[in-house]
């Protein structure tokens, strides 16, 4: 276990594109996915890499059941996306006798992540010191399953008030601080994540239906 990474799990984003495969006022972090939520899979594997899991839910969505030791924090602005969320986690670990160095930032919609990957992103990050670590699959930046230092949480709160988004902070570091960023290709993560599945992220019907055509069972609550 690293003691000065915490997980920050972000919960608090509707799921009106799974149609009537939605799960209702609790989101994709409901959906079920061989036998257990999202939230609680994407949970697991954070947990088995840091001691500290945060879960940031939107005001009055319920969360389903989760281990005790994962915390519970209410996005104060749900309506302005991820980076909101990830704001209010980072203020919240910070608010600490001992803040954490980095944070693993993951959505709660991504349940076939491996704890193996969660791993590997917070070596990289301890052992290079880069300030964000993020993986590029298909030539997209997942900066929704990376590691940030939490010494970022100025920039974020920058860039949540000129309502931008995650990427934002990620191409301000590559402007300003190239150094500062650790970019990690699909063929650095091939021997623990050959199907790099977990990077797939349920948003649309089509998303659970491909699950299920490789068994795994997928459904609302």
């Amino acid at each position: 276990m690293h003691d000065d990474t915490v997980g920050i799990v972000l919960a608090g984003g509707r799921s009106t594109r799974l149609g009537d495969r939605a799960p209702g006022p609790a989101g994709k972090a409901a959906v079920i996915v061989g036998g257990e939520t999202c939230l609680a899979r994407v949970c697991r594997a954070v947990g088995a890499v840091v001691p500290r899991v945060v879960v940031v839910a939107a005001a009055g969505q319920p969360v389903p059941e989760l281990p005790g030791t994962v915390e519970i924090v209410r996005d104060t602005n749900a309506a302005a996306g991820p980076l909101a969320g990830l704001r209010d986690g980072l203020r919240h670990v910070g608010a600490g006798p001992t803040p954490p160095r980095w944070a693993v930032v993951t959505s709660c919609d991504v349940p076939l992540l491996r704890a193996d990957v969660v791993r590997r992103l917070v070596d990289l990050a301890r052992s290079t010191a880069r300030r964000f670590v993020v993986p590029i699959i298909d030539s997209h930046p997942q900066v929704l399953v990376s590691v940030m230092a939490c010494d970022l949480s100025a920039l974020v709160e920058s860039m949540v008030l000129q309502g931008r988004g995650l990427r934002a902070v990620l191409e301000a570091l590559v402007a300003d601080e190239p150094d500062s960023v650790q970019l990690v290709t699909a063929a650095e993560l091939a021997d623990i994540d050959p199907g790099l599945d977990s990077f797939l992220d349920i948003d649309l019907p089509a998303d659970l239906a491909r699950l299920e055509s490789r068994g795994i069972p997928a459904s609302r609550p």
